[in-house]
């Protein structure tokens, strides 16, 4: 049984503006990885390699920044097929 699109239901202008949503929520997702990363990086020189552990927070969010990176993905395809 195939996934039912969602984004096949909405209007054009609904799909830009969920585009433009998505995209504001991942420039500041990365950034709060990114500061994660640097921090868990500063960390462990700082104070040793155990505190590398903290990297593991960052790693576990990755998945979250792939899953928005499909949705948009998957939004820009259904924009194409409705005539962007």
């Amino acid at each position: 049984m195939m996934k039912e699109n969602h984004y096949s239901k909405m209007t054009l202008h609904e799909l830009k503006t969920q585009a433009k949503i998505v995209k504001t929520m991942m420039s500041i997702f990365s950034g709060i990885l990114l500061v994660l990363v640097f921090a868990a990086v500063f960390l462990s020189f700082r104070q040793g390699f155990y505190a590398v552990s903290i990297l593991f927070i960052p790693v576990a969010l990755f998945p979250i920044f792939f899953g928005m990176l499909n949705n948009l993905k998957n939004m820009k395809k259904e924009m194409k097929t409705k005539g962007n």
